[in-house]
Formats: structure tokens, sequence, C-alpha cells
């Protein structure tokens, strides 16, 4: 084990709560800054990407350090709003513990609730940050009630609050009070049995976990004070008990305390094993500066100028210089071990959610399940000629963000981005302008399908005249409808040679060609039967190309006596939405010609639900911002390709109708 202890802290919290200012200040104090930033100036040290100084907000977690004593700890601040969710999945992962950050004002809020079931699930204790107690008209008990609503927590510290303005505060566990310089002031008298109350629900929670001390608590007999220290941090690593402390990032009111706790009472990294092994948790991806990947060290050690494998990609990756990161600042490190973060340029094979080890044979870590994209736009370039720069660019932007997700639709010919919301697409639009794409984001085309609901039988000859040979061919076909799904299916009945057998395919090719725009809107046709029947031929005119063009015209003829008919394609959409909201999502989902399949409890979330739903595509293109809307930002959603459905008469009038004055 390492004479330097070592963790790794994720700061979490919904957007807008004031994660980056909370690790600007703790920077400051720890004379890692020589200047405090803000976000008002665009000038933190952990949004120093162009992006999030122009918006404002955090898009992509970024990495600092800071050593209290003999402690080296890394910060890893997240981003806070849903649409850049998946960087805050992944400092998560790469964390050891977390400071989940609540505004006093706002209290918990839906990805407040994300980021607690993450950790949870991760099994990484955290303490909660009750920020800006500095607000005028500030309410801790209702901040504190919303939490606990969504999770049992233990109040540490309580605000002190005088003629509307916050003064200092309560340390629940000794009932003293502090000014913000951590100098002792008379406890209010107003607050001493508030302060009594939060002081017997700790004592009593942190009793109740070991007999002994559950035994003094009752018989009323002093508690040994050496075992209540030890249980109280075994609970808080355990995350059997969630401390709520209080402060303000932006005043840099108890932002110290606050670290000084977290280095106290949360988990330090671990080396368990002789292996050097490392996580890739981030890639950024600049055009200027190339590629970096941000590495977790999880055991061993990574000097520089080494050879690893990446168990992932099964190849080998040699590590050059060995960085640490505060913001973008870069500083060259002899060597990293456990608990490290390290950031290394150029990588050949790695990406984000990969595991480096020195040892082939050995298991890559399960990396974070990211939630799906959900939110579809068709991208643009100003020229054809853009597709493939798109394409090249587009990799290393997924490369940096692994919650979009890009591919070509065959159907209608158009690039798909899909991710977290609208502002996620802008990012990465603005993203590929810099590296110099003109790029514009339309709502995808809906890949439309015609069909027929009537048998028929046509025959058509073409018939050509010029100097030498001619073109000649005739066909008789019959029409019908298939299943819905079956797709095309092409019947060869000709006997007694009426048409020679090398023409065949040829008819054959003529009909799929002529399929390929029906006669309602030049949609695709599918569900459908072609049987070839009958024919004639000349000697010396007929040619593939005369059947071809004979096969095509029977086809575009005779499928119009067929009752043709307009197909959209349905999706499978699951919605996950608390309880309460469900009669609006339903409402909402009937409203868009939905129908219901099922719905069931989802998971641990009791209050949650799972509505199954089939949907026509075009009903739901613009569908995110309005579940988002109707659950406050609590639902989401995820769909699968269902099938083909008849259009509705007058829906499908207004689609044939808008297709045709499209091509005019």
């Amino acid at each position: 084990m390492s004479e330097v202890d070592k963790k790794v802290i994720a700061i979490c919290g919904a957007g807008g709560c004031g994660k980056s200012t909370l690790v600007e200040d703790i920077l400051f104090v720890n004379k890692k800054i020589t200047r405090k930033g803000s976000t008002e100036k665009g000038n933190l040290t952990m949004d120093f990407d162009s992006e999030e100084m122009e918006r404002k907000v955090s898009i992509q977690l970024s990495i600092a350090n800071i050593q209290i004593n003999n402690s080296i700890i890394y910060l890893i601040d997240t981003p806070g709003y849903h649409n850049f969710i998946g960087d805050a999945l992944c400092g998560i992962k790469a964390s050891d513990c977390a400071i989940l950050v609540v505004d006093i004002q706002e209290g918990v809020k839906a990805q407040t609730e994300r980021f607690y079931y993450e950790l949870e699930r991760e099994k990484k204790p955290f303490v909660v940050f009750v920020n800006a107690i500095d607000k005028e008209n500030s309410d801790f008990k209702k901040a504190f009630k919303s939490i606990n609503e969504l999770f049992k927590a233990i109040a540490f510290e309580l605000p002190i609050t005088k003629d509307n303005k916050t003064v200092g505060y309560i340390d629940i566990l000794s009932l003293k009070a502090y000014n913000f310089n951590q100098e002792e002031i008379n406890l209010p008298d107003e607050l001493k049995d508030e302060a009594d109350n939060y002081h017997s629900q700790m004592i009593e929670e942190v009793s109740s976990l070991k007999d002994e001390l559950l035994e003094n608590y009752l018989s009323g007999d002093a508690l040994n004070q050496e075992l209540f220290s030890n249980t109280l941090f075994e609970a808080i690593q355990s995350q059997k008990i969630i401390p709520v402390l209080v402060g303000s990032a932006f005043l840099g009111y108890n932002t110290q305390k606050l670290i000084d706790f977290a280095n106290t009472y949360l988990p330090s990294a671990k080396n368990e094993d002789n292996t050097s092994k490392g996580l890739v948790f981030k890639t950024y991806n600049d055009p200027q500066s190339g590629k970096l990947s941000l590495i977790r060290v999880l055991s061993g050690k990574f000097p520089p100028d080494s050879v690893y494998y990446n168990l992932n990609k099964e190849q080998e990756e040699r590590i050059g210089a060995v960085q640490t990161l505060i913001g973008k600042t870069t500083t060259n490190m002899t060597s990293a071990e456990a608990g490290d973060i390290i950031a290394v340029a150029k990588l050949k094979y790695t990406q984000t959610g990969d595991t480096l080890s020195n040892d082939k044979k050995d298991t890559p870590v399960e990396f974070v399940k990211m939630p799906l994209p959900f939110i579809s736009y068709a991208v643009y370039g100003s020229s054809k000629n853009d597709d493939e720069k798109i394409s090249t660019y587009m990799g290393k932007i997924l490369e940096s963000d692994p919650t979009l997700s890009f591919k070509k639709n065959i159907e209608t010919n158009e690039f798909i981005l899909t991710g977290m919301g609208a502002n996620h697409l802008e990012v990465v639009v603005s993203r590929l302008k810099k590296f110099g794409l003109d790029i514009k984001l339309k709502l995808p085309k809906v890949a439309y399908k015609e069909t027929i609901k009537e048998k028929t039988t046509h025959k058509a000859r073409f018939k050509k005249q010029t100097g030498g040979h001619g073109q000649f061919g005739d066909v008789t076909i019959e029409i019908e409808p298939l299943p819905r799904g079956a797709g095309f299916e092409f019947v060869d009945m000709i006997v007694g040679g009426a048409i020679p057998r090398q023409f065949i395919p040829s008819v054959e090719k003529g009909v799929k060609s002529a399929m390929e725009k029906g006669p309602l809107a030049e949609y695709p046709i599918t569900d459908i039967k072609v049987k070839l029947i009958d024919g004639m031929y000349h000697p010396v005119d007929s040619s593939d190309f005369s059947f071809q063009m004979a096969g095509s015209m029977a086809f575009k003829e005779g499928v119009q006596k067929c009752k043709p008919t307009l197909l959209e394609p349905i999706l499978e959409m699951e919605v996950f939405v608390p309880e309460e909201n469900v009669g609006d999502i339903i409402g909402d989902i009937n409203a868009r010609r939905g129908k219901m399949l099922k719905m069931e409890t989802y998971g641990k979330r009791h209050n949650f639900k799972q509505v199954v739903v089939l949907i026509p595509e075009a009903e739901i293109l613009e569908y995110a911002p309005t579940l988002r809307s109707l659950t406050s930002g609590r639902g989401f959603f995820r769909t699968k390709f269902y099938g083909y459905e008849e259009v509705p008469a007058q829906k499908a009038q207004k689609i044939i109708e808008s297709a045709k004055s499209q091509e005019n």
C-alpha cells in the first residue's frame, strides 16, 4: 500500500447546483489556482471547453487534484444536465466515492434522483452538500425533506440565519455553532430544539448499528466515543448513513470543511494485487490537440514509455508521457499508481470503456451501461461531398461521447444522429463546425412504404423499332398482396417457352425496379407477389432490356388497379415514468395513435412504471421534449422497430399531398 493515501471523488448533482463552482473554490483554497473564476465570466477551471464557456454549463467531465496533509484527492467534476449524462456516469464509475450537490432552493431534482440511483447501484458511498445557503429565503428544512423523500439522510450541519442572512452553521454532532471563519459563536436559542432533534436522530441511527452502543443509548449511559466514531466511519463507507453538510460554493462557505469531512469519512483507493491495470473512462478529441485518454489506475503502476494490453480490443498499446490534469492544464508525472488519474495522448486502439493491463489474461472491467439515446435528427452537410468527412469526424466525436449514435438509414438515405436531447445534438453540430464542416439538422424522413389491397392481372408490351434491330418484349403478370412483413415474391409460371429462360430474370429485374417508386407518393412498394404467367418474344428483337422494360411497364400499370395504400413504420416504445404521471402519458400516447400493450412496475424504483405501447414513428419524432415536460424531466423512453401498418385514409392523403408538393 502506498504511503500516500489517495481517493477519487465524483462531484455530481443536477445542472445548475454549483458543482464546478464548488471545485473552483476547493482548488483556490488549496492553492491549486491563484484566482477564482466564475460561471458568469466563463472562466471556471473545470469548464474549459469553448462550448461550456459559451453555454455556461458543464457538458463534459473534467478532473483536478489537491493534496491535504498525506492525502491526494482527485476531483471529477461531472455534468448535471440530462443531455450530457454519459460523462457523469463515466465519472461515477471511475470514482471511489462522491459528493452529491443539492441546491438549497431547488432541492432534489430529476437528475439528483438519477445520480443517487447510480451511486447506489455502483455501491459508491457519498455525502450530500446542500449548496447556496447564502441565497435569500432559503429553507433548509424544505431541502432536507426533499432529500429524505429520495433516501434516508442525516443532517450533520444546520445553517444559522440572522436577518435573512446566513451567518454560520451548527455542527450537529458536537452541538456547537461556528461562523464561516470556523470561529465558535453562540448557538441561537431559537435553533436549540431543532439542533437537538437532529443530534438525537444522529446518535440513535449510529447507535442502532452496534449492540453495545444501542444498550448504552437505551439505558441513558454515556456512549463509548471511540466505538461511536468507528461505527460512524464504517456506516458512511457502507452507505448505511448518508451525511448532509451545508455551505456556499460561491462565497466559499464550508467548502474546505466539506472536503476535509470527505477525506476523513469517504473510502480511499485500494491496491489489492500486483497487476498493473487501468480503466479508460473518458476520451477528449480536439481538432488541434488530438486524442487524450483519461485512465483511472486501479492497481499496480503506470510509468511513462511502457506497453500495456488493451483487454477489450486485444491489442498492445504504447503509453508515452504520463500526465495529470487540473482542468485543461497538464503536468508530467514520473509514475502513477492505484488511485491516480492519468492523461495519455494518442492511444491507437483504445476507446472509452476499455481496460489496459500488463497481463493479457486479465479480465476487463465491466463499464457503464449507457442510457439509450432517444432524440434523432438527420444530418446534412452543405454538399454531397461532405458525406465522407461527416462520417470521419463523427467517428472522432463518438469516441469522446458514448451516448451518441450515428448511422446511415439506407431506406431514406440520410445520416441519422441520435442523442440525449436537442442541446446535446447542438453541441455535436458545433464540434463538427470546428472540424470545418457546415452542418444542419433536420427532422428525419419517415420511411413510408406502399402496398396493395387487391389482386389483378395485367399485360404489357414494350415495342420499339429503329434502324437495325428493334426491341420487343411482351409479358402478362398477376399481382397480389402478401401478408404484412412478407416483402416480395416473384414466381415464374411460364410454360412452353412463351418467354425464353434467359429473359425470365430480366422480367423480375424490371418489376423490382418499378417497385422502388410506388404510385401514391413514390415510396417503395412491399408485401407483394408477382407471378409471370404468360408472354411473347421475337427471335431477333427480344433482349434483356426489352423484357426489363416490359416487366416494369406491366407492374406500374397493373399496380394502379390493385387499390394501392400507404404503410407507415410502427415502433414498440417503452416509456418509463413516475406513477403520478401515468395518466398524462397514456392520454398523450392515445392522441398520437398509440396502442397500449402493457404496464408494470419498473425495477427498484417502486414509484416508476414501465408503459409499453405500439406507436407510429411519425408521431414521436419530437416526443422527447414532451415527455420531459410531462414528467418534470424524470421520464425516459426507448424504441425498437416493430413492423409496418396501413396509414388511416385521412392521414395518408396528407402524407401523399405533402410528398407530391416536395417533388414539385
